[in-house]
């Protein structure tokens, strides 16, 4: 195996775990982001372990540390420095700033390419890494779009390697877990939470101080200045605002435990009645002309050969849009005998259905799928297109956005149709793009700009599927993509499929445990009675998930984790038990019908999201729950 060197993508972020109480702004019901302590960013620790793994097998690799930011995320550089011995490179310069995930990838690239020649001496022996996402954007759209600008593979969702004799990645797949082989080097890796992580030496910590960080400037690494910063951003920001103005409702506290089953018990007799965001006014142009035209898209996912249900459920999204603005629904489908679907799609809102068939689109990899669908947005220019927010989505949407020069906002939980104002210029029907940041603190609407097409990925059960219409037709447009020159960059040489089972995706009841249970013993001790009594209760079918964090300890199994890499689902009930609320947790069943949340800690973020919840020990509250709720039923 040749010399391996490593580029460890590192960034400085807002540490929201530890959220001071002079850090809200009461008013404004937002976080004042300038308080918050900074940290690097938990999942680039990840990465920075990956990395060590590859470099440590040969004394000759070299380790490049890569961040860019303000003068003072030089911190971030020497606690890397002191985990791992390497070089860092700190790219710095005004004109950076207010940079979106595209107009950061471009520069981050224009880095990695002086890295190879300067550090590597043009050697694309290399791999870069790092983490799936930062805990302040939550986007995971810089490393795939940074792919994109240097035109290599990306292998997302990385949870292990080894080597046999070459590197072999370990991921989490569509349908299980993959094992993949880079063909072509140089490729990039994001890497999903679960590593040991690398601890800080007081002997390098000193050695780092001592030694060099490299500042590199906008013109030092020969960037355009139109395509950096905020003058080469497709996306702004219009507004930010507290979470609970977007559920509709802040969360109702209950003193003691027979108040809170009283409280629910109430609530579900009534039916689904959660709010999922006020419902916006239907737009209406009224004559004006809008800044986008064109059709309304959505990118259809397939698992195993049938659509995924986020595809429906855009759909409807796309439905409604397109009514409001007086275009039609564009169903895009790759893969294999796609016209079959096209009576399916158009009963679900399409009038065209767009087929995409080729050999190298039977099973999904990322560089034949974003040049047979960014060729597709080039030709027809649709205004708007979805996709799902799911790890497919995730890793498509951002190279395809990055190819066509389009704003794409990540993992929207509302979309609409409204007027803006940016600076001198007036935007008419453009889509509103609504999201969760800063780790679920706060809510965020964006919305793109100087975009070729407005594009967003768009969490799973957000949207509801309309009713099948079996009368409705749609235009099938089959088109053969020119893909026979792409090179395989990587091949998949095992894949272990998840254990079949009961799914907590079916589940009317979630009975969910987090950090806050110290022991497996502990877990099954109080939430096994919970759900028992559950099932009685409701009369409706309860199951027993978790975070992250009690499936890694053990307490269940992976196919029970509710999150951003587990389940996403929406019971009529979700009871969160311990459970901070995490953005990567919160993102798997924010909306449920009823959210109810346990936390000994008043301002868990978990309490953003809730309905109803109750301060205190999960090992006091929970059985208290349970004995509530028996002699209730």
């Amino acid at each position: 195996m040749a010399i391996m060197n490593c580029i460890v993508l590192v960034k400085q972020v807002p540490d929201v775990s530890n959220i001071p109480e002079d850090a809200w702004d009461e008013e404004k019901g937002t976080l004042k982001r300038a308080q918050l302590d900074n940290v690097l960013n938990p999942l680039d620790l990840q990465a920075l372990t990956f990395a060590r793994e590859i470099t440590g097998r040969d004394p000759s690799s070299r380790t490049v540390y890569l961040t860019m930011g303000p003068p003072q995320a030089r911190e971030t550089l020497l606690d890397c420095l002191s985990r791992v011995p390497g070089e860092a490179v700190l790219l710095t310069d005004r004109a950076f700033a207010g940079a979106d995930t595209a107009a950061t990838a471009y520069s981050l690239a224009l880095a990695v390419r002086r890295i190879r020649n300067e550090f590597f001496d043009g050697s694309r022996d290399y791999v870069i890494v790092s983490g799936m996402q930062s805990v302040d954007g939550d986007t995971a759209q810089v490393p795939p779009q940074i792919a994109e600008d240097l035109g290599i593979e990306h292998i997302a969702y990385a949870q292990g390697l080894e080597f046999d004799p070459g590197l072999l990645v370990r991921r989490i797949g569509p349908t299980g877990t993959e094992t993949v082989r880079p063909l072509l080097y140089p490729v990039l890796v994001t890497v999903a939470d679960c590593l040991d992580p690398t601890y800080r030496s007081l002997h390098l910590a000193r050695r780092a101080r001592a030694g060099k960080i490299h500042e590199w400037s906008a013109k030092s690494v020969e960037a355009v200045p139109e395509r950096i910063g905020l003058r080469g951003s497709h996306t702004v920001v219009s507004r930010i605002f507290s979470p609970s103005e977007d559920r509709g409702k802040a969360c109702v506290m209950a003193r003691d435990a027979r108040e809170l089953v009283e409280k629910v018990k109430l609530s579900f007799r009534q039916g689904p009645a959660r709010s999922r965001g006020p419902a916006g006014p239907i737009y209406r142009l009224q004559g004006k002309t809008p800044t986008y035209r064109g059709e309304i898209w959505v990118f259809i996912e397939r698992e195993k050969g049938a659509v995924n249900p986020v595809s429906y459920e855009l759909l409807a999204k796309a439905r409604e849009l397109a009514d409001q603005l007086g275009e039609k629904v564009g169903a895009v489908v790759a893969g294999a005998s796609v016209a079959a679907l096209a009576d399916d799609l158009a009963a679900a809102g399409a009038d065209r259905i767009y087929g995409l068939e080729h050999p190298r689109l039977e099973s999904f990899l990322p560089l034949p799928f974003k040049q047979a669908i960014s060729g597709l947005v080039e030709a027809r220019r649709p205004q708007i297109m979805l996709f799902g927010a799911t790890p497919l989505g995730r890793e498509l949407a951002p190279r395809v956005a990055y190819a066509t020069n389009s704003g794409l906002t990540a993992d929207c939980t509302r979309l609409d149709i409204g007027d803006d104002s940016q600076g001198q210029r007036k935007l008419v029907a453009v889509l509103r793009q609504t999201r969760p940041a800063l780790g679920g603190n706060i809510m965020a609407t964006i919305m793109s700009r100087d975009s070729a097409t407005q594009m967003a990925t768009v969490r799973p059960g957000v949207m509801k599927a309309l009713p099948r219409d079996s009368g409705r037709r749609g235009e099938f447009i089959p088109t053969v993509p020119d893909l026979d020159r792409i090179e395989l960059r990587t091949e998949v040489v095992a894949v272990e499929e998840a254990a079949a089972g009961s799914s907590i995706r079916d589940a009317e009841i979630l009975v969910s445990g987090g950090r806050g249970f110290k022991s497996k013993a502990d877990f099954e001790r109080y939430l096994n009675p919970l759900a028992g009594v559950c099932e009685s209760f409701f009369g409706a079918r309860t199951e027993i998930s978790g975070s992250r964090m009690v499936v890694e300890e053990g307490f269940i199994p992976p196919d029970r984790q509710v999150g951003q890499t587990g389940q996403t689902v929406q019971p009529k009930v979700y009871f969160a038990l311990g459970i901070s609320g995490a953005v990567q947790q919160v993102s798997g069943m924010q909306n449920s019908g009823i959210i109810v949340a346990v936390n000994k800690d008043p301002r868990a973020r978990i309490f953003n999201v809730a309905d109803y919840g109750i301060v205190g020990d999960v090992e006091t509250i929970v059985p208290a729950l349970t004995k509530a709720m028996e002699s209730d039923s």
